[in-house]
This record gives C-alpha cells, sequence and structure tokens, in this order.
C-alpha cells in the first residue's frame, strides 16, 4: 500500500482516502474545516476577526490506514472599523462563504454586549453561528445560539493549546505580533476567596480584540465540535 494517500477533498469539509474500488483498504473519513472567530468593537474599537483552519487527514501508518494527528493552524487574521454592524454582518457573511471557507466553517462571535445585536442581525439573515458570552465561574453552557462560558475556562484553553502545540500560528499570518501583544494583556489573578479570574489591561493596538476572535474559534473548536469521527476496519482482510 504506498504511504502517500489519494485523498479526496469534498465540499463539506469531508476528506476520505480512495481505495480504488480494493475490499482490503478500508475507507477512512477525515475532515478539514474553519473555525471563524470575531469579536465586534464598538465605535472607536476594532471589529476583528481570526480564522483556525481544523484538520484531521487519513494517513498509512505503515501497517493500516487510520486518522492522522489533529492539526489546527491560525490562517487567517483581520481588524477594522469605522464601519456599520450592518457592513460587519455583511462582512462576516461574505468571509463564512468565501473559498476555502465557504460549506465547511462555522462562525462564531464574542456575543458579550454589542455581540447580541450582531447575533440578532445574523439569526434575522438564516446565518448559522454561536453567540458566546463571557461569564465568570469555570464552565460553559449552551442553549440555542447562545453559550454561556467562563472566560477564564476560555483562556486557560488556549493557553492549552498552544502549550501542547496543537494549536499554531500559520508562518506568513500578517498581524501574528498584535495577536500575541493582545493575548499577553491577558493576566490571571487569585482573589480573595481564593478564586482564579483573568483580567485584561489596554494595550497599544487597542482592547485586545484580536486576542478576543481568536479566544473564541479556540473555544469552539474544543468544546462545540459536534462532528463525529469514526475510523472503520475490515476484519478478515489480510
Amino acid at each position: 500500500m504506498p504511504e502517500d494517500l489519494n485523498l479526496i477533498y469534498r465540499p463539506n469539509g469531508d476528506v476520505v482516502n480512495e481505495t480504488n474500488q480494493d475490499p482490503a483498504i478500508p475507507r477512512v473519513k477525515g475532515y478539514v474545516r474553519y473555525w471563524i472567530g470575531a469579536d465586534l468593537g464598538q465605535a472607536n474599537d476594532f471589529s476583528t476577526v481570526c480564522v483556525i483552519k481544523d484538520q484531521q487527514l487519513p494517513i498509512y501508518d505503515g501497517c493500516q490506514v487510520t486518522l492522522g494527528q489533529r492539526d489546527r493552524t491560525i490562517v487567517y487574521a483581520d481588524k477594522f472599523r469605522g464601519v456599520s454592524y450592518v457592513d460587519v454582518v455583511d462582512h462576516l457573511i461574505k468571509l463564512r462563504n468565501a473559498p476555502p471557507f465557504g460549506g465547511k466553517s462555522d462562525l462564531v462571535i464574542d456575543g458579550t454586549s454589542l455581540g447580541r445585536v450582531v447575533s440578532d442581525m445574523l439569526f434575522e439573515q438564516s446565518v448559522p453561528h454561536t453567540a458566546i458570552q463571557m461569564t465568570g465561574g469555570s464552565d460553559y453552557t449552551t442553549k440555542g445560539r447562545y453559550c454561556n462560558a467562563s472566560k477564564t475556562l476560555m483562556v486557560e484553553n488556549l493557553a492549552v493549546l498552544f502549550a501542547s502545540g496543537e494549536l499554531k500560528f500559520a508562518h506568513d499570518l500578517p498581524l501574528r505580533d498584535e495577536i500575541e501583544e493582545d493575548l499577553a494583556s491577558f493576566t490571571t489573578q487569585t482573589t480573595a476567596a481564593g478564586n482564579q479570574i483573568i483580567t485584561q489591561s489596554r494595550n497599544a493596538s487597542g482592547h485586545g480584540d484580536l486576542g478576543i476572535g481568536l479566544i473564541v474559534a479556540a473555544f469552539a473548536s474544543q468544546y462545540l465540535t459536534g462532528r463525529a469521527i469514526k475510523v472503520s476496519s475490515l476484519v478478515g482482510m489480510y
């Protein structure tokens, strides 16, 4: 069996290996999907978008066809201000449908404060999305298109993904330095009751808007994914 599989990339994000109708070769389903995370700024603040490419592809490991390692990469980032929420919504819809994201992307926004307005506008246009409202505590709950999630949990999730190497930057990402500066503005403090909380300071580029866009995308990729990946095998074939 060749080590380099012939992979078929389907429009919905599914990826399968070509079997050439050989019953001894199992067809394994992997995926490529994109998590589009957006933070909506007020009039004088930036609105931002960060996109994580999330993939797990079929590979041949020397013995069988199986799923390879899950790989998440920050492949796109953008920031803009001075535009209406109507234009922001239009931009998010176009981005969600643009190549290579179209048909295989999930849109998540920071639904705190003014994010609820944008969520309502997306909902009125029947655009699937999740609005994440940052809360205290250490857990998360979902109801309909809304998710209430602990800010501490979300920031810690991103830190763990980076530390473990499960998430990385694309080597040519233009706004990488600004994202890293935004993330550095988050700090952990311990309250008098002994609870860990996340605080955020304003940095040179603003209120950490790019960092928030990445945080919601990374959280969704870890906790809100509903895709089930199964590996099939043939028994009794040699």
